[in-house]
């Protein structure tokens, strides 16, 4: 931790305390610089002050913490607002026995994956952040064109079909590794049905299907990110899927520079 340049280590001795800020980091989906209250000791909330002060000096737009299940009130009283949800499950895949098949994704689905990720863009923009959401879709709609899912592209991903037809889809990151005892993981990048296939158990089976891809792969753990104001996704992961909640990211946006 401590070579990290961009590392900054507080401490208090009255009474003996001490938080961690890590500056620079970057809000993946709407681009923003923040900081982030990586760690600390007792109490954080006689450090704020200096917290803000500090990531506004770095350039950081927001000040952000992963609160643990049970801290989320303490952030609240002092003034953060919650942007999303971290859920990690165990890979554990079910074959595909319904009506609907799941097929590796290829380079000629990249335009309807990119036309159907603008109709649901919204939904991965952090909740309580103002950002430009018609840009935010721009930006990624013309990533995801550039999609070959040969061996070398960054994403990989698999198609639910109806009758033949592409009804959805479900993007992953691979490579990942979970923080707490380094197991193999891959991170849910992305999932969206078509409109009307809502509410058919489609994308249960997609991400049940997927999993089993996934195993085969070697990969024990799939971690997602889900915007706190995206409710129906986080009880479809937590009830249907068996993610559970590992934290909640609270953010505070840092005072302007004086």
């Amino acid at each position: 931790m401590l070579a990290r340049p961009n590392l900054l280590v507080l401490v208090s001795q009255q009474p003996d305390d001490y938080a961690v800020l890590l500056r620079g980091e970057v809000e993946t989906v709407t681009g923003e610089r923040q900081s982030r209250l990586w760690d600390w000791g007792h109490d954080p909330r006689p450090f704020l002050p200096t917290l803000l002060r500090q990531a506004a000096r770095a350039g950081d737009d927001y000040l952000v913490v992963r609160a643990q299940p049970g801290q989320e009130e303490l952030f609240r009283s002092l003034g953060f607002l919650p942007e999303l949800r971290r859920l990690l499950a165990p890979v554990v895949g079910k074959p595909n026995r319904s009506h609907f098949s799941v097929r590796p994704a290829t380079a000629l689905d990249t335009f309807f994956i990119a036309n159907l990720h603008s109709q649901g863009s919204h939904f991965y923009v952090p909740a309580n952040r103002p950002a430009d959401r018609d840009e935010i879709a721009l930006r990624s709609g013309t990533y995801y064109l550039g999609l070959t899912f040969g061996p070398d592209c960054p994403l990989w991903g698999r198609i639910i079909c109806w009758q033949d037809k592409p009804s959805g889809y479900v993007l992953y990151k691979l490579g990942m590794s979970v923080e707490e005892n380094g197991a193999s993981a891959a991170y849910l990048y992305d999932i969206n049905l078509l409109p009307e296939f809502w509410g058919r158990l489609g994308a249960r089976i997609l991400l049940r299907q997927a999993m089993s891809d996934l195993a085969e792969l070697g990969v024990e753990y799939v971690a997602a990110d889900i915007s706190y104001d995206n409710e129906n996704a986080f009880q479809l992961a937590t009830r249907g899927i068996e993610f559970e909640l590992e934290w909640t990211r609270f953010g505070m946006k840092t005072p302007p520079p004086k």
